[in-house]
């Protein structure tokens, strides 16, 4: 994947936008002393170039999803872009990484309860017969979770 060169007024315009989303381009443009124009443009840079994505959080144990789970997948290792294709495909299914070490797959599932989660384990996974092992790790408490990350962090 290509670097992408970005300045300082861009690390200005991502860290206003880590902090609200929401806030407006005429907002930046006036704390950065530029026309609104410019912040639009390199707004849409930056979303198109991937450097950038604005979303929505949710906090999922505020909206019922109790429990939250590390799954590491050991998978036959011809297989790793299918498996990598089927996990995306799952709702319960929040984050997906390659990786190297004890596991080759790191998935991060959430769910209403320990029961889904054993229903996941069980039959969601069971159902990809390449996957030839796994490990489980409930996650008790999250204490950090910053999503406002960027360059030169």
């Amino acid at each position: 994947m290509p670097r992408v060169e970005i300045d300082e007024i861009d690390r200005k315009i991502i860290d206003l936008l880590q902090n609200d989303g929401r806030v407006p381009f005429l907002t930046i443009a006036n704390q950065l002393g530029l026309a609104e124009g410019t912040i639009r443009r390199r707004v849409a840079r930056l979303l198109d170039e991937k450097v950038l994505e604005i979303v929505g959080v949710t906090d999922p144990l505020k909206v019922g999803m109790q429990t939250v789970a590390i799954v590491g997948l050991n998978v036959e290792r011809r297989r790793i872009d299918d498996t990598i294709e089927r996990l995306k495909k799952m709702p319960e299914v929040r984050y997906v990484a390659v990786a190297t070490g004890m596991y080759d797959v790191i998935i991060e599932i959430v769910v209403p309860s320990n029961d889904a989660l054993l229903e996941f384990l069980i039959t969601k996974l069971n159902n990809i017969p390449w996957i030839l092992s796994t490990g489980t790790s409930l996650v008790l408490k999250i204490v950090k979770q910053d999503f406002a990350w960027g360059p030169d962090d």
